[in-house]
């Protein structure tokens, strides 16, 4: 990543009009150190790393052995339910808002361009990703907490060096090849560590240090890389603190200490987080706080036990149906030795036996008696566990409203904390973005995606735009089929009457959860206005027929609005610029208000006499008794 102004290239650490404070001075670290350091934090973190491995074990259903000669069978509920605990995550809709309904309308204009801003970098990071064959930002966060427990990643803006350009470098991490270290503030400094080949490396860093070049046959350094890349490769570390980001091969620099754009700010450019509401708990005694193997847990967490179990009783089960489809018997023979030469159970075998010899089928092993009652606590635990089975569409029977919501709420416990975990990476994926490019150190930059309401927004945007402004706040919505019903219910009830019990603004805000609620409220005034006056709906009325290509219909709408004053007739050609009786062709002057005419306000007339013959009863009065 390079520098870019107005930071002085020398440096980098002396800024030009940002009034940024200086980076604290940190040593830099040698390849050594790097090495040792995330050598160190992975023995300390080994055993929340092999339950990483077991829990990808379940997600891939590796196959369950039920012993030598007996029948195995694996249950295909760890992927399924992997799979739609992703799949929840993944559609969710992200909601980027600031709460605007106090502000004043300048103020959450410019905080409706920040949220466009946060939209249109989390958009071109998904087409980087996909030129790089990787799935979007929220499908990856999703496996990842499902699967893994915790959320890590690389978040920054860098600047091309060939085009110049800035572009958005949100790039999620495996956290099974993370290593960190915490300060008082949080990160300080992070290490993503993965195995490539030599040729890999240089590619992508180009010669290490103190190598000869590719094709330098002279040297054993060619045929030691060509071993490498044979064994599988070689650990490249991945290294960023707070000043420097820095790439470690071999004990060399692939890529010498490089300082963040802009260094001022004293962040290490990473998201990082744990799932779940607890934090590291510690055991007594000497390095307690291994029961990091605990802290941010997997899905498969309350069901890893069971998953065995449940496995076990389907291979007993498959083993027994397939001994009743091949079933155990004993053959009798003169000296003992002799056996079948074909399977008397295939349809029309024919098995010839000698005088004394016999067939003796064994008798049948039955399941306990208390299997099906067994496998259903098993069933349940599973479900308690997990999602109900109504998530996968598999209902018994037909169940009531309540009983539904019963259910909703049964699956809300395993997603919710990974729900809160996403919005948690958004959130400092977003304020990142936004620190980093509010200093001033990048240019301008065109960035295009859907705002709410899937409003399309292709715009230019500079670092004054998103200055000064709050932190947004980000919610993933994970919905239900009742949940709009039921929102727009709740909308309805609450905007309802002359005096609603909160007003439009607060009921878009914090009840529908959109965004921009300026533009709906335009959209809406709009469309009150099309219908508001009967001339409106008829010149809206022309205007589709019109476009249409219905001019005949037009006609008769156009000939509507002339007769009410509200159009004048089109002047014949030849009748001069003012058309007949030097009225000008178009709309009609006197549709408008005698204010604004020049006339003084008409006063109504007062009316003239009774409103009834003198001597004739009212109606309805009561008669004299």
């Amino acid at each position: 990543m390079t520098l870019a102004p107005p930071y002085n290239a020398g440096n980098g650490l002396e800024p030009v009009g940002a009034g940024l404070k200086p980076a604290p001075s940190i040593p830099i670290p040698t390849p050594e150190q790097i090495m040792a350091l995330v050598d160190s934090h992975e023995l300390y973190t080994e055993p929340l790393r092999q339950r990483m491995e077991a829990d990808w074990e379940l997600a891939i259903l590796t196959e369950f052995d039920a012993g030598e000669g007996y029948q195995s069978y694996t249950s295909n509920d760890p992927m399924t339910y992997f799979a739609k605990m992703t799949s929840a995550l993944a559609s969710g809709k992200l909601k980027i808002r600031i709460p605007v309904e106090r502000a004043r309308r300048e103020k959450r204009e410019r905080e409706s361009g920040k949220e466009r801003f946060i939209a249109g970098i989390l958009k071109a990071n998904d087409e980087r990703l996909a030129l790089l064959g990787q799935p979007p930002l929220q499908e990856s966060l999703s496996g990842f907490v499902n699967l893994r427990g915790w959320y890590c990643g690389r978040r920054m803006l860098v600047i091309d060096s060939t085009t110049g350009e800035t572009y958005p470098d949100i790039t999620p991490w495996d956290p099974l090849h993370v290593s960190w270290g915490m300060g008082p503030k949080g990160l300080k400094w992070i290490c993503h560590k993965t195995k490539k080949t030599l040729a890999e490396v240089e590619e992508e860093y180009g010669p290490l240090e103190d190598s000869p070049g590719q094709n330098d046959f002279s040297s054993d350094w060619y045929f030691k890389r060509q071993m490498l890349d044979d064994s599988g490769g070689v650990d490249v570390y991945d290294w960023y603190d707070e000043i420097n980001n820095m790439v470690v091969v071999s004990g060399k620099y692939a890529k010498r200490p490089t300082p963040h754009t802009p260094p001022q700010i004293g962040k290490v450019p990473a998201f990082f987080g744990a799932v779940g509401p607890l934090p590291l708990i510690q055991a007594r005694g000497f390095r307690g706080n291994l029961n990091l193997k605990h802290q941010g847990e997997s899905i498969f967490a309350a069901n890893r036990r069971i998953y065995e179990k449940i496995n076990l009783v389907l291979s007993t089960m498959l083993q027994l149906v397939a001994l009743s489809r091949n079933q155990a018997f004993t053959y009798t023979s003169r000296d003992g030795t002799k056996t079948v030469a074909t399977n008397p159970w295939l349809e029309g075998a024919q098995t010839p036996l000698a005088e004394g010899e016999e067939i003796n089928i064994l008798k049948l092993l039955e399941m306990s008696k208390d299997t099906g009652a067994f496998f259903g606590l098993i069933s349940a635990e599973i479900q308690r566990g997990a999602l109900p089975y109504s998530y996968y569409g598999q209902l018994a029977f037909q169940l009531s409203g309540y009983a539904v919501s019963l259910l909703k709420q049964a699956g809300d416990s395993p997603i919710l904390p990974r729900q809160q975990a996403m919005q948690g990476a958004y959130r400092q994926i977003a304020d990142g973005i936004c620190d980093q490019f509010a200093t001033g150190a990048y240019g301008a930059m065109q960035l295009h995606g859907l705002a709410e309401n899937r409003d399309p927004f292709d715009q230019e945007f500079t670092p004054d735009m998103i200055r000064g402004l709050a932190s947004v706040e980000v919610t993933l919505v994970v919905k239900t089929p009742q949940d709009d019903m039921q929102k727009m219910q709740l909308a309805k009830m609450a905007g309802d009457g002359v005096w609603p019990a909160l007003p439009w603004r607060v009921i878009w805000d914090d009840i529908l959860d959109l965004q921009d609620t300026d533009s709906i409220a335009d959209m809406i005034k709009e469309q009150v206005g099309e219908r508001m006056l009967p001339e409106a709906a008829l010149m809206v009325l022309m205007q589709a027929m019109e476009k249409q290509g219905r001019p005949e219909l037009a006609m008769l709408y156009e000939g509507k609005l002339i007769q009410v004053g509200i159009m004048q007739q089109e002047a014949p050609p030849g009748t001069g610029a003012n058309g007949q009786n030097g009225k000008a062709a178009g709309f009609s002057p006197d549709i408008q208000s005698a204010p604004v005419q020049g006339a003084p306000t008409p006063q109504p007339t007062p009316q003239q006499g009774p409103n009834q013959a003198p001597g004739t009863p009212r109606p309805g009065a009561q008669g004299q008794g």
